[in-house]
């Protein structure tokens, strides 16, 4: 009996520690301020030094080294516990959430001496580590958060030289150690210390949430759905490698491995690759490591909560997008010939440019992002109308992108040489620009998700992954 009532007292305690860390939990979540824009890479610099000079004892400043163009990666370590955490925004230099929620995380760990001790980590957190691209979205990043203005400030790291996808690997006919800058500096943290949990915080466009995971990790789809609920985002609804309502199964954490099995298979038009992702090099260091991204979205339509059946197939709505992308690209690969021969000056928009032209042209097996494959049966059953809005609303919005970036890379070289036909061209490219973004608003209703909610989101998102991620280690 004894034994039996030592055992009952130890289970009361252990629940009463999860009850009172639940409560400190939904604090956190509470009190998650509301923001009108993203910070810019300045302002989270600054709120970075004034958090280490309030906590000194308890955050401390890491310089990771310095970016391609010279400017210095910091990353905030807090915490002291058994296991170890690197988070890290701005994977994608046009994704911006990130710096807002680690600037909300990291102060909320520092405040929080109960959370941190009961979460038992050790975090590195890094609100920026792209700094040199990320200052180049800075112009949408201000604000109006439109599609339009987004699109005008349009940069994106090309993945050649992407902080995460420059990792060394030596694998079957892969022998890559060139990481950029960008990439050592988390290499720096990840060739220190053994990471349990490793997340990019990535963001799509358009639509609800997508988790994104490694491997099937039941023990956690509820917390993730529930957090979700919590912040009034919808599980995102574009057919995929769906394991749960919000939880995907994440193809492009492993784009050596799939370049690998590409190569196996005797294809030779394999998209190239610089090397490994962030997860695949943790998990040579640790395998049972874990990762997850918080895919949220800048926008969506409110149609894409509704389940009821549309009169549209599946495949009427890929066929839709296909065409609409289709056509876009086509009208970018002829621009683009016309304006080759007068880009002389060397930016880092042409050179995004001509790295999202190259796959187009050469027709590349895509491992770095995996396209989507459905069965005939998947394409004649009947889309729901959130499938439907968030199929055809998808190419609608992200032909935009890569336009705008062609915008951007010809802007810039009309400044550098004043070329008429550069300048001639530069004009058709943003009328059609314009035509795009009419079109986008007459047939959607396009809304921002209160970036309140995509930081409370993300912030849960990481606590409760972080208590996964124990129970994986042997």
């Amino acid at each position: 009996m004894h034994t039996e009532a030592a055992r009952a007292l130890t289970n009361f305690k252990k629940i009463h520690e999860l009850l009172h860390c639940m409560s400190d939990f939904l604090d956190i979540l509470d009190n998650v301020p509301v923001w009108k824009k993203y910070y810019t890479v300045d302002e989270l610099h600054q709120r970075t030094l004034q958090l280490v000079n309030e906590f000194p004892k308890k955050v401390e400043l890491m310089d990771l080294g310095k970016s391609t163009k010279g400017e210095s990666i910091e990353c905030l370590k807090i915490g002291e516990g058994k296991y170890n955490a690197l988070v890290h925004g701005f994977p994608n230099s046009e994704e911006p959430y990130g710096g807002n929620v680690l600037d909300y995380f990291s102060r909320a760990l520092a405040e929080n001496d109960e959370i941190r001790e009961h979460l038992d980590y050790t975090w590195y957190l890094i609100k920026c580590g792209d700094p040199d691209a990320a200052r180049r979205n800075e112009g949408f990043q201000k604000g109006p958060l439109t599609p339009l203005n987004f699109s005008l400030n349009y940069y994106r790291t090309p993945y050649s030289i992407a902080p995460d996808g420059c990792f060394p690997i030596r694998f079957g006919p892969l022998d890559l150690d060139n990481p950029v800058p960008e990439t050592q500096a988390l290499m720096r943290v990840l060739d220190n210390v053994k990471i349990h949990l490793i997340s990019a915080l990535h963001m799509m466009k358009w639509g609800g949430i997508s988790f994104m995971v490694p491997f099937p990790c039941t023990g956690l789809y509820a917390d993730l759905q529930n957090i979700a609920q919590r912040f009034n985002i919808f599980p995102r609804k574009r057919p995929g490698t769906t394991l749960a309502p919000g939880i995907m199964l994440a193809e492009y954490l492993t784009p050596a491995r799939n370049y690998v099995r590409h190569y196996a298979s005797g294809n030779t038009n394999i998209e190239p690759i610089q090397g490994c992702d962030a997860y695949e090099y943790a998990q040579i260091l640790n395998p049972n490591a874990f990762s997850i991204i918080p895919e949220c979205c800048i926008w969506y339509d409110p149609r894409m909560l509704d389940d009821r059946v549309s009169e549209t197939t599946l495949g009427e709505a890929f066929e839709y997008g296909n065409t609409q992308t289709n056509h876009a690209n086509n009208f970018l690969l002829d621009l683009w010939e016309r304006a080759t021969p007068h880009m002389v000056t060397d930016t880092p928009y042409r050179f995004m440019v001509e790295s999202f032209m190259e796959p187009l042209i050469k027709k590349y097996t895509n491992v770095s992002n995996p396209p989507f494959k459905f069965d005939a049966r998947v394409h004649t059953r009947k889309a729901t109308i959130a499938e439907k809005i968030g199929i055809e609303g998808h190419d609608d919005i992200y032909r935009m992108f890569h336009l705008g970036g062609l915008w951007r890379a010809l802007e810039e070289e009309y400044k550098a040489t004043g070329h008429l036909e550069v300048e001639a061209i530069r004009n058709e490219v943003h009328t059609k620009l314009r035509e795009y973004d009419v079109y986008l608003h007459e047939k959607y209703e396009v809304v921002n998700h209160p970036i309140r909610n995509l930081v409370g989101l993300s912030t849960g998102c990481l606590m409760y992954s972080a208590l996964y991620a124990k129970t994986l280690q042997r």
